[in-house]
């Protein structure tokens, strides 16, 4: 059976890499992150422009859109070889090929800005908090979370990475040492500890604001809530009892949904509402999209994550996603040249030149390094 028939197949999901809809749901995961940072998190002088702000408030969740897809997709493919003899050596191999050859680029760019042009296209490093060093390590969030502070510069999502690499080290451990029966036990209790956790750290600590948007045991509900649904579309009783309870999804969909409209009045990230349950209402509300398009819940869904330019947007979002903030400031500085008297449309304009710059250098990569390295990646067989 092709893969792209599954999300209407009444059997359960084995293989969920290539699914259109995940790369369309990637696509929307981008679009909120580039939107946010470049047009809803600027400072405008104008109030029109500085009301208008409030409508993109929560498209910083874009990035929990991103750890519910990459709980399922790292899950499903864990479940789906944890019997394997290389299953830890093909699933390491793999994802340093897709991961660390982009990454090696931004950090490439980032240590020659920080040792030698810290006034620089890519923007000044030397007032970063944030050791230098960690960000080879994969450590960048921990520093955050103690320090207090994001750093500046290009490197400042790079925190999200860091979570995701961390997951990678834990998730392999516990899908091949606990059985799936167990395994959905142990999902359930990170899922309902990760806003207990959230809430000690907001308490105990003068730094629980940053630490509880950065650290990954903090946004583990959300990855744990992807696993949930890869173990979910791989049981054939969970799968059948999902089909037939579609209806029931997307009223849950809907109540989430208007909960986050609530939410969207503290709809800054690092507000306690959020802090404390509304990291959690945000995953739910990801996984239920997530589950409806996997089980064709919603044939008007269905056609909008199969939109081209959704799934292209997807395919590059990793690329996009660690560029985007520094390629938006070099557009601003080049527009500053020239429109140094117009504040506002220095910060609109230059960041849809950067985005614009950003899209293009990702097909780029995506054609020419990317995809010709995630191959070669895959060359490695479980």
């Amino acid at each position: 059976m092709p893969e792209s028939a599954l999300v209407n197949s009444s059997a359960p999901i084995r293989s969920s890499s290539r699914l259109p809809e995940l790369d369309g749901l990637r696509g929307i995961a981008i679009s909120l992150v580039l939107i946010c940072h470049g047009v809803f998190e600027q400072h405008y002088s104008s109030g029109v422009l500085s009301r208008l702000k409030f409508v993109g408030r929560l498209g910083w969740s874009g990035v929990d859109l991103f750890f519910v897809l990459s709980g399922f997709l790292i899950g499903g493919i864990l479940l789906d070889v944890r019997s394997s003899p290389n299953y830890f050596k093909t699933f390491y191999l793999r994802r340093a090929y897709r991961i660390l050859p982009v990454y090696s680029v931004l950090l490439a760019l980032f240590s020659l800005c920080f040792l030698h042009l810290t006034a620089g296209p890519l923007g000044g490093f030397s007032s970063s908090l944030i050791p230098w060093f960690s960000y080879f390590t994969f450590t960048q969030n921990i520093w955050m979370a103690l320090l207090g502070s994001f750093g500046v510069g290009a490197m400042i999502v790079t925190w999200s990475l860091a979570v995701e690499e961390q997951f990678y080290l834990t998730a392999p451990l516990v899908v091949r040492m606990i059985s799936p029966r167990k395994l959905v036990l142990v999902l359930l209790a990170v899922i309902a500890a990760a806003p207990l956790l959230r809430t000690a750290i907001y308490l105990a600590s003068s730094n629980g604001r940053i630490a509880d948007y950065v650290l990954m045991p903090c946004r583990a509900d959300g990855l744990s809530c992807g696993m949930l649904s890869a173990w979910l579309a791989r049981n054939p009783r969970g799968w059948n009892f999902l089909l037939a309870h579609r209806s029931l999804l997307k009223k849950a969909a809907c109540v989430l949904f208007a909960g986050l409209l609530v939410l969207n009045k503290w709809g800054t990230n690092l507000n306690v509402p959020m802090l404390t349950f509304g990291y959690s209402w945000l995953a739910w509300f990801y996984t239920s999209i997530l589950l409806i398009a996997l089980s064709g819940g919603s044939e008007w869904m269905r056609r909008v994550l199969r939109r081209p330019i959704l799934m292209r947007l997807g395919t590059v979002s990793y690329f996009a996603y660690l560029f985007h903030v520094p390629l938006m400031e070099a557009g601003r500085r080049l527009l500053a040249l020239w429109f140094h008297h117009s504040f506002d449309a220095v910060q609109f304009f230059g960041a849809w030149l950067g985005l614009a710059m950003t899209l293009a250098l990702a097909a780029i990569s995506w054609k020419y390094f990317e995809g010709p390295l995630l191959r070669v990646g895959h060359n490695y067989r479980y």
